[in-house]
Order: structure tokens, then C-alpha cells, then sequence
């Protein structure tokens, strides 16, 4: 067998076992979700049956805890927008680099196209992206 058929084997085995694995973590999250918003359903019902001070300060504290799990969301959009920003700086970088080397100094120009958008990205991340409504 030539060296270019074992590794074509080996990467077509590589993309149906990662895609094979990402479709096993969604089929055993769905219900985890599921069940989640069903016992948040069932309380919010129990607290409005039985109204009273305990009612209050579960609603509280599942207030605090929405507002918590909102400021996490928006930390890790914002860690992404950081992350692509510096991944396409690095490959900006790269290109500059493999230009230069390969075509000569003119050609290294043509790098600025993603060093500038990971640029972007990364200042959109650090400045603080915010959504409109908010």
C-alpha cells in the first residue's frame, strides 16, 4: 500500500471518529437539558401555587444564578473573540513569514489582510463587545 493511500485511510478514520464522537456528546447532552428546564418548570410551578417568603428567595436566588450563568456567557464570548483574534494574527504572521520567504519582500503584504482582521477581532474581544439591548 503507497504511503498517500495509509494516510488518506488514516485521516478519513480520524474525521469519522471525531464526527462520530461530536454526534455521541449531543445525543447524552440533549437530555440533561431537557431534564434541566423541566425540574426549573416544575419549581417555578410549586412557587406559584404556594406563594410566601420561601417562594421569594428561591426566586432570588434563581435570579442571582441566571444573571451568573449570563456574565460566564459573556466572559467566554469575549475569551473568543480574544482567541480568533490572536489565532488569525498568528496566521497573518505566517503567511507574512512563508511569502517573504518563498516570493520575495513585495509579496509579504498580502499578510496585512488577516493580521489586520485578527486585529480587529482582538480589540473587539479586549474593548468589550456589546450586544445591542443591552
Amino acid at each position: 500500500m503507497s504511503t498517500n493511500a495509509a494516510l488518506f485511510l488514516f485521516l478519513a478514520a480520524a474525521v469519522v471518529a471525531i464526527f462520530a464522537f461530536s454526534s455521541i456528546v449531543a445525543w447524552v447532552s440533549t437530555p440533561s437539558q431537557e431534564r434541566q428546564s423541566r425540574d426549573r418548570l416544575a419549581l417555578l410551578k410549586t412557587l406559584a401555587e404556594h406563594a410566601g417568603e420561601h417562594a421569594k428567595q428561591v426566586l432570588d436566588y434563581l435570579r442571582e444564578e441566571e444573571e451568573a450563568r449570563a456574565r460566564k456567557k459573556e466572559r467566554e464570548e469575549k475569551r473568543g473573540w480574544i482567541v480568533g483574534g490572536l489565532i488569525v494574527i498568528a496566521v497573518g504572521i505566517g503567511l507574512g513569514a512563508t511569502l517573504a520567504a518563498v516570493a520575495g519582500r513585495g509579496v509579504w503584504t498580502v499578510a496585512l489582510i488577516p493580521f489586520l482582521i485578527g486585529c480587529v477581532l482582538l480589540g473587539v474581544g479586549a474593548l468589550g463587545y456589546r450586544k445591542e439591548g443591552k
